[in-house]
């Protein structure tokens, strides 16, 4: 073989010498994409963020601190009482009644509530003709505040010239008529009643909008199967709507631990403590027996109860919306 033409193996940094010239265009850096617009945001964002720290974190902070104490909520001076406020709370009669008064009223008013709104619901969305009108009527008593509803139903249900009594009174059944606000009996049924009734507009939407949004499809294909329209309603539309259940429950269940201003206006927790929740307890103690440092110990105690009672109902609420 001629040597002229043999090619003799040539070493790595050779290979790489002759690599070496060409030059490699560098590929700049590039900077985080949404990162003006991130800035932006938090720009938007500080104020709100600042204020609501400023007016919601910082005093419930000091209300945990004041729950130490036997603050009066006017001296300047207070002095440090330990778990002193815990123990007379857990010991309290009243207390326990408050809570008992709150679960009745708010669980209660929580499973009465989702179920009538299930069922309007599900009549409104079978509706073909004054759909816009039914809904509007439906709806119409969540517009009204809570302090305002509760004052109309005072004038209602007044012993001497409410309209309740009146109407008693001219059907010839004046043994009917009730001391509806004043009679210890009958008054956590009486407020039980009224919350539903203002508290159902919201919850009636969520569900209304949740069954349109369940396909027809699965709907006819089960009526073709021979499914009857219990069982539809079963294997398809509850599945369905199971999200929304989980929301109007929690939503319901908060709004009814909080339950203040029906209490405020139509009872004033009376006869005597009788109808007291833990939210008017706190308001009472707190501003109307000048003992803050005792108030702030129950909402505190509320605040855990209704974290506790929230996250529980959730975790169960979306482990049966999973197996469904």
């Amino acid at each position: 073989m001629d040597g002229s033409t043999m090619t003799t193996p040539r070493s790595a940094s050779e290979v790489a010498s002759e690599v070496a010239p060409v030059a490699v265009a560098r590929v700049p850096r590039r900077r985080p994409r949404f990162g003006r617009a991130r800035w932006v945001m938090i720009a938007f964002v500080a104020p709100a963020l600042a204020i609501y720290l400023l007016m919601v974190i910082v005093p419930s902070l000091q209300t945990v601190q004041l729950s130490f104490t036997n603050w009066d909520g006017i001296s300047p001076t207070y002095d440090e009482v330990g778990l002193q406020n815990y123990t007379e709370i857990l010991a309290s009669d009243r207390f326990w009644n408050a809570v008992k008064n709150t679960m009745i009223l708010g669980l209660g008013s929580a499973v009465i509530i989702n179920v009538i709104s299930l069922v309007v619901a599900l009549m409104l969305d079978r509706l073909n003709h004054a759909t816009g009108f039914f809904r509007t009527v439906v709806y119409l008593p969540a517009l009204v505040s809570a302090f305002i509803m509760a004052t109309i139903w005072k004038y209602l249900l007044n012993y001497n010239f409410g309209i309740a009594n009146s109407v008693l009174r001219d059907m010839g059944l004046p043994g009917w008529a009730r001391d509806w606000l004043g009679d210890s009996g009958i008054v956590i049924g009486v407020l039980l009643f009224i919350i539903c009734f203002t508290l159902g507009g919201n919850t009636t939407l969520i569900y209304l909008a949740n069954l349109q949004s369940v396909p027809q499809e699965l709907i006819e294909a089960a009526r073709i199967d021979g499914a009857g329209g219990w069982k539809v309603f079963w294997n398809v539309t509850w599945p369905m709507i199971a999200g929304a259940v989980t929301v109007n429950m929690t939503l319901a269940m908060i709004a009814g631990w909080v339950i203040f201003d029906q209490v405020l206006v139509l009872t004033t927790g009376g006869p005597g403590f009788v109808s007291e929740t833990m939210a008017f307890f706190i308001y009472k103690v707190g501003f109307g027996e000048y003992r803050a440092g005792l108030g702030s110990a129950a909402a505190v105690v509320l605040f855990l109860v209704v974290i506790a009672s929230t996250v529980a109902a959730n975790a169960y609420m979306r482990r049966r919306e999973i197996q469904a």
